[in-house]
């Protein structure tokens, strides 16, 4: 059962309740968000539209996500191509061990 966390984000409080996180880290999700709303009022002064703001910070993570998810897709299939050198290496190797020792 999830449990109801109280936070803060910018100048409004919530309770939010989400799906396999503790208390401790909804926080810091919030303090994260906090933060990210902060930076973008910041950033755009001339908006005084809150939701607006909750947009573009909400934009904000989707791109940071994109980009991370992007770079986990790279690394993955560097990984993948390097494992199947190595494999095909490692058959080689044994091909020929066993071509010289019949």
């Amino acid at each position: 059962m999830n449990e109801k966390v109280e936070v803060q984000i910018g100048t409004r409080r919530l309770v939010v309740e989400m799906e396999g996180w503790t208390p401790i880290e909804i926080n810091a999700l919030a303090q994260k968000v906090s933060e990210r709303v902060v930076e973008m009022q910041k950033h755009n002064a001339n908006v005084a539209d809150t939701s607006k703001i909750a947009l573009l910070v909400a934009l904000s993570f989707a791109a940071e996500l994109n980009r991370e998810r992007a770079g986990h897709d790279t690394t993955r299939r560097i990984l993948e191509n390097k494992a199947e050198t190595m494999s095909h290496s490692l058959r080689e190797s044994l091909q020929a061990g066993d071509d010289s020792n019949g």
